[in-house]
Formats: C-alpha cells, structure tokens, sequence
C-alpha cells in the first residue's frame, strides 16, 4: 500500500478493545514501537445510503453483438441518465442516447447495429448535490478506456492467452514488481521499456555485458514461478503528465491501464496486457495481479468520476455527518458491503481471471475488506480454479466501520495474508529504521522460530495462509536497512551485510509457506535510503541491471535457495498436520536456530534436512544426529549439487558453523523411494 499525503496520518488516540494491525507505508504515521499493531475505538456507526436497497444480478457494461450493443448501468438514485457515443476516441459529435430505468436500480438502452471500435460516455442527473449532469463521465465496468476520465471502448477482443500454470499454492515463489521499474533502464537492452510488450522480449541483456541476462529472462533465470505485478488496471496518475503512483491512485477497475501500452487510444493496452500473460505463462509463471480495492483516486482528487458520478456516496463508507471514512488514508474507503459494491468487486476479478486469465490477487490494505466479501470473492474464485493464489495486507491505516480484516481473522477462509510479524522478526520493524532483528543481531529468535513453522503456531490454520517477505515495495529495501541499522557499528563490514542479506534469504526460502521477494532483492537493490518512492522519478525506483552484474553471487545464492526450495516438498508442505509431524527445533547456541524436517509426504528426494541459521556473529558449533548428510548451502553457496568445499565444518556429529551463515544439509533416500519429478510440482 501506499498512503499519498503530504503530511502525517493521524489515527485515533489509542481506546480497548479493536486491535489495528498497523500498515507498512504511511509517511509520517505514529505507532506502537516493537508491535505492528495500533490499538483505536471500536468501529463507529456509518451512513446508510438510498440505493442498498437495490440489487441487480442482470449483465452490466456494453454488452456488444454484432448486430446490436446493450448498454446497462447502476445508478438507482439517479433520475435522467444519457449515453453518449462517439465514433473517435477524442472530439466530434456524440449521438446521444437516453437510457430507460428499471425496478431493480438498472438504467439500460440497447443500440443496433455493429458498434465495435465506437466510444461511449454516461451522464448522470438527479436530486443528489453529488450529480453533476454537465461532466461525462466513463462506465465502471469498461473494458478498455481512452483515459481514466476519459471515454469507455465497445472492445471485442478475442487475443488468444496461454494456459496458466498448474501447481498447488503451497509451491508458489513470489516475486513483486513494478512493470516501468522492471525494464525502464536504459541499459536493460528491453526495446519497449516501461510496456507491458517489455515482459514479453527474450533475449534482454545488460549493455556490453551479453551474459547478464536481464528482464523476461531473468525471471526465468532467477527460477520463480510466480510474479506479483504491481497496480496495471486504470490508475489516475499517468494519462496527462505521466507523474509517478505505482498504480496505488486506483481510478477503473476492469481495463489496464494506458501508461504501459504502445498505443493508449485504442485497444492495445487490452491486447497488450494479454500477450503479456500469455508470454509469462509460456514460461510457466503465473501472474498475480495487485489490486487496489480499498479505496479510489475520487478521495484524492475530490472530484466524482465513473462511481460517484453515477450513485453519489454509495461506493464509499460515510461517517453521519456525510463526511468519507478514511481507513485507507487516501481520502475514501471503498464500501465492500454494500451489495452492488460486493457484486462489482467479484465481477471485476472473474473479468480478470476468465479474460486474462491471471493466476490471483495481492489485495491492497485488505483489512478494509468485509470479511463477509473476502469469503465469498474467494470460493468463487476458487470454482474457477482451486489453485488461485489469493491474499492480502491484513490491516488497515486509520479508523474505519468495520471490523478490521487483521491477522488471523483469515483462518480456514482459503486466502494468505502478509506476515509482518515475520518481517519485522527478521530485520527489525519498519517503524523504528535502526532497529535490529534476527539477521543484524540474532534477537527475536521465538518469532522466527515461529514463522518457520508457518505461523501455525501464531495466526494461520495452515501454511498457505502466510506470505513470508523481508522486502517489499514499501518502506526501506532490505540492502537500505541492513545499512541504516548497521551503519554507527564499525565493526560491521560490507561483507557482513552481504552475509545476513544471504541469511534473510535462507530463512525465508526455507520457511512453510508461500515466499515473497521484490525485484532487485536479489541483486542487492537500493533506493538510497528512500523508504516511501511511489512519487520518485525512475532514477530511484528502477532496476539498475548494473546491480546485477556488481553482486552476481548474490543472485547465484538466491537461484540456488530457490532452485532448493522448488526441488524439496518438505520447505513446502501444504497443511499444519503435516508441518507438526516433520518439524524439530533443536537445542542451539544464543542468537541461533537449528531445526530437522522430516518428509512425511514421501515424495521428497531427501528423507531429512537439518537447518541451521548462525546470526552470531562468531563461530558456532551444533550436534548434528548420525546420518549420510552433505552441505547443500552455506554462507556463500546454495544449490542442488553437494559443496565439496565448504567453510562449513561436519566432523563426528559436530557442524562448525562460521557467523551470520546459514547451513542446509540433506540426507538422501533411496532413489526408486522417490515419486517422479513430475509430483514435486518442480
């Protein structure tokens, strides 16, 4: 998430009993130090609005034919409601249209004839101070759009999509990105940097460097099999100056956005966004898409659009005085129960799914979604593809009517959320830069005890419903906060930073449940010290590709982790039961952890692994139980081949461990015990 103000949020004076898990983004917020959560008054009394008394199950949008064109809009409260449409994208005459009302809220009017390629406009009136008849506006559930307030297209599409992925959830590999950060380099070799057609160039490499391989192939390269694309449905701060959002300024829900395509007046960015999927999956990763339905641009540019234009304060929750709620700090919340809001936030991810096909959803601050809407967007997701990837920030950013979505409140409802316990355990909280964690300092050693295990044992009823991260669009890179919380300590090196990035790494790719990195985690990535870039030029946020070839053996040891991890179903294992009978923690020195999984899936090509994580930042000696053990990864290396020369020392049931190193040994089983590698999920 990311909280555009100027100056700080402001929560309420802390009030028993509603516990607030406290966002990772907000500029200048106040917080309680060490604990990621805010405690704020129990939820207070919202408006309600004249139009929840309606509900509509009819089709709504341009419903094109060849022969005719349907156009069908809620808009209950309204009392005139006109289509405009237009042969052009931009100027000439409309041919205007006025639409009939039905019982049910609907207004509708069906146009004949072959309306493909033309554009259209609403216009709304009635007795509401929130109408403003003069202002065209476009339909909320447009396809493909000239602007975000601009005209809505008749599109009929028909680019073909590959196929996505099949693997269970519990396999996935996360990796974030921003689709103009990902390619806009100029050295990146990408021909249509900053599109959503630079995703799709094989190929790429570093400017006079043929053998770093850069964008498309890097992900493949790097072996994650699923990518988190941040905000790219239609967003309100690119189309006329092309200033900086990263998506999070969320204007149309059912388009992508124009920033990213070749051509923003017609329907590339449809196309385009689709051959984008297409490409990815050919690779065999899915496409998770960030979805910002927490708020809208409305609240940041108090001005109605294609919501407010047509049912003035229905999509919003309001305070009794009429004033928006802000849960998001963005200006509104979006109102998730109302019912035509909850219809219009299911249609909006079925269009994505069945149309492009995408693989899941990351749901922006989605503590502000009614749990009632999160269970029931997500079985039916899930009838379209059990394997949907599913999950969400669980809080919130200020005071807000409903009882937050937070940790927990997830259990056995088929959605992840993200772990900041986890997070903060690792490196520190967000909220306290110089704070140290496991990594820095080897403190908090319980709370990574317990993210290992899959936050079982803290907030999830399995696994699957923890997204392990260290780094994120949000707040400092982990390579900015290793060097803020380390940079008054002379006796920490560069190379000793290098060292608990790799140990970050290790724990999070060894944990149950889902792994997450951001793009350039892997090469060492900085900001300079800017821990809040959504409005930074490309100079901050881009991938420098030049980063990659200064810390390949960074990279190598992230490829080797994941390259372990996918080969392995005891790091991934899919259920608590499962994860209670494999799982040992072991007796170990201060400032470490030392566990053994067991496989119970017996489909693992190892029938152990011991883990060690040494945070100290000395050597440190652990007893290791008899066995054929070999070194898989160490401080430096990671992989599928046994290290034949390891600093790491196995002598008589004695591992020597060198600091801040994390050491994977495995023990093989019997080959024809194995399951093909077909079953792995690999």
């Amino acid at each position: 998430m990311v909280i555009q103000s100027t100056g700080p949020v402001l929560l309420p004076a802390p009030k028993p009993p509603l516990l607030l898990p406290a966002p990772p983004d907000a500029p200048g917020d106040t917080f309680t130090p060490g604990n990621d959560e805010v405690v704020i008054s129990a939820p207070p009394p919202q408006l309600s609005h004249p139009a929840d008394k309606f509900f509509s199950d009819q089709p709504l949008g341009a419903l094109y034919s060849p022969d005719s064109t349907t156009f069908r809009v809620f808009a209950p409260t309204a009392n005139k409601l006109q289509l405009n449409l237009y042969a052009a994208p931009q100027g000439g005459d409309a041919r205007t249209i006025e639409l009939k009302r039905n019982p049910d809220g609907t207004w509708e009017a069906s146009v004949p004839g072959n309306l493909e390629g033309h554009y259209y406009t609403y216009q709304a009136g009635g007795d509401d101070p929130g109408f403003h008849f003069e202002r065209e506006i476009p339909d909320p559930y447009s396809q493909c759009v000239t602007a975000c307030d601009g005209r809505s297209m008749i599109l009929n599409d028909q680019t073909p999509v590959a196929d996505r992925p099949s693997f269970p959830q519990q396999d996935a590999i996360l990796y974030e990105m921003h689709l103009r950060d990902f390619t806009v380099d100029p050295n990146s070799g990408v021909q249509r940097r900053g599109q959503y057609l630079g995703l799709t160039e094989a190929g790429t490499t570093l400017t006079g460097h043929p053998e770093i391989k850069t964008g498309l192939d890097h992900i493949s390269e790097l072996g994650v099999n699923a990518v988190q694309i941040m905000p790219f449905s239609e967003f309100a701060s690119d189309e006329k100056n092309d200033t900086y959002g990263w998506g999070y300024d969320p204007a149309l829900y059912q388009t992508p956005d124009g920033w990213y395509t070749s051509q923003r007046l017609d329907g590339s960015r449809v196309r385009e966004a689709k051959q984008m999927v297409d490409t990815l999956h050919r690779r065999g990763i899915r496409v998770v898409m960030d979805m910002v339905l927490n708020h809208t641009d409305e609240g940041l540019r108090r001005r109605g659009n294609a919501f407010e234009g047509l049912v003035p304060g229905y999509y919003y929750r309001r305070r009794k005085d009429g004033s928006n709620f802000d849960g998001a700090a963005c200006g509104n919340e979006i109102r998730s129960e109302a019912p035509m809001v909850r219809r219009f936030i299911k249609d909006t991810l079925k269009t994505w799914v069945k149309d492009y096909k995408v693989d899941g959803f990351r749901f922006d601050l989605m503590g502000l979604m009614d749990k009632q809407t999160a269970k029931e967007l997500t079985q039916e997701l899930r009838q379209i593809d059990p394997n949907l990837l599913i999950y969400g920030e669980p809080w919130a950013a200020g005071e807000t009517p409903i009882e937050v979505l937070g940790k927990g409140s997830q259990k056995n409802l088929g959605f992840g959320v993200f772990n900041d316990n986890f997070r903060d355990s690792l490196k520190g909280s967000v909220f306290q830069p110089r704070e140290q964690g496991f990594i820095q300092s080897g403190a908090r050693v319980e709370a990574i005890r317990k993210g290992i295990a899959g936050s079982i044992d803290d907030f999830t009823a399995g696994p699957n419903e923890t997204i392990n991260y260290a780094e994120c669009h949000d707040n400092h890179t982990l390579w900015d906060r290793l060097v803020l919380s380390t940079e008054n300590d002379p006796k920490v090196s560069e190379s000793d930073r290098k060292a608990m990035d790799r140990l970050a790494a290790a724990v999070l790719f060894t944990s149950q449940g889902i792994p997450f990195i951001q793009s350039g985690q892997e090469m060492l990535r900085t900001k300079h010290g800017d821990d809040n870039s959504y409005n930074k030029p490309d100079s901050v946020n881009m991938i420098r590709w030049d980063q990659k070839l200064e810390n390949r053996d960074i990279v190598s040891y992230y490829q080797g982790l994941i390259g372990l991890r996918k080969s392995h179903p005891m790091f991934h294992l899919s259920t608590a039961e499962d994860i209670r009978k494999a799982l040992r923690f072991q007796d170990s020195p201060s400032k470490t952890i030392a566990y053994c999984l067991t496989d119970p899936t017996g489909r693992d090509p190892w029938k152990r692994a011991q883990v060690v994580f040494n945070a100290s930042s000395s050597v440190q000696e652990f007893p290791v139980a008899g066995g054929k053990w070999r070194i898989y990864a160490d401080g430096q290396s990671a992989g599928n081949q046994p290290l034949n020369n390891s600093a790491v020392k196995l002598e008589n049931g004695k591992l020597k461990v060198p600091p801040r190193t994390a050491v994977i040994l495995g023990e093989a089983r019997a080959t024809s015990a194995v399951a093909p590698a077909s079953s792995l999920g690999v």
